[in-house]
């Protein structure tokens, strides 16, 4: 398909990885495709330090557009199944967000297994209030302020939507829901997921507990959310996810923008060979535009 090698493609396609192979390595081992030549922006801050919080250093790679803004803030949590990934493997997203003209701010917020739920959320909605204090810093508006991930960084997203929506202390304006999770059990178990040597982001104790919890299934609190953009693939074993995300918001009366792209796998936001990967960020900055009226 468009020269995705056949086990990236099947990865993606099945959210299972192939026998005998790290997921880890291959990602790295595809990251010239996935992150190789990636759109001119105006700057990139790296490692800019955030807080430091149970030993670790919660950073961000923040992409400002060319021009002298302000520019429409876009807050990004990349994917990675809580475990993996970091703002170097999605350093293409966040350009591609940045050359159409949003300051995107790319966050590395803790990961399992070393840190298990919260820590992950905890650092988005921290890097979320960073974002609303200190993005005028590098020339972004703040009053013009976006969430958004992919896969599990678009549950984070959309838990962080729920965070504020339900507490009232900062308004997003937007959301960008790249293939996420959302309703976080249903989906572990659809993927056979749920036993302690493959669930790794919630603590085996407390995974009942958490059965409903908008921090891990934001599907919950979703009549709180402001307008969305939820893009998927038919492809994508997680396309039931976004439905349901879609249904409810339109039972709650809030606007949305549900792209389905036929044939789309899982992680084609990252997948410059493909025709969705274009078509993907055509809809979602369009979107994004008219949400924060930019």
């Amino acid at each position: 398909m468009n020269h995705i090698p056949a086990d990236l493609l099947e990865f993606m396609e099945t959210l299972r990885v192939p026998k005998g192979v790290n997921p880890a390595e291959l990602l790295q081992r595809y990251d010239s495709l996935m992150n190789g030549n990636p759109p001119p922006v105006g700057a990139v801050h790296e490692d800019v330090l955030l807080r430091e919080v149970a030993g670790w250093r919660l950073t961000a790679d923040i992409a400002v557009p060319f021009g002298g803004g302000p520019h429409p803030v876009l807050v990004y949590f990349h994917g990675g199944g809580w475990t993996m990934g970091s703002p170097k493997t999605h350093r293409r997203v966040a350009r591609e967000f940045a050359a159409a003209g949003y300051l995107t701010v790319n966050v590395d917020y803790r990961r399992a297994p070393k840190h298990r739920f919260p820590a992950a959320f905890d650092d988005c909605v921290f890097a979320t209030q960073w974002a609303a204090r200190y993005a005028g810093q590098y020339g972004g508006d703040p009053q013009r302020l976006a969430v958004g991930g992919d896969s599990a960084g678009g549950n984070l997203a959309a838990a962080v939507l729920a965070h504020y929506g339900q507490q009232g202390s900062l308004q997003l304006r937007a959301g960008v829901l790249i293939y996420g999770v959302f309703d976080y059990h249903k989906a572990i178990g659809a993927l056979g997921m749920t036993g302690p040597d493959t669930q790794f982001y919630l603590p085996v104790e407390a995974y009942e507990a958490l059965r409903g919890d908008y921090r891990v299934s934001p599907l919950y609190a979703c009549a709180t959310f402001p307008p969305c953009y939820i893009g998927v693939g038919t492809k994508d074993p997680l396309l039931p996810e976004s439905l349901a995300l879609a249904a409810a918001l339109q039972a709650a009366g809030i606007a949305h923008d549900l792209h389905v792209i036929e044939g789309a796998p899982h992680g084609f936001f990252q997948l410059p060979p493909l025709p969705a990967y274009g078509e993907g960020y055509q809809r979602a900055t369009t979107f994004l535009r008219r949400s924060l009226q930019c």
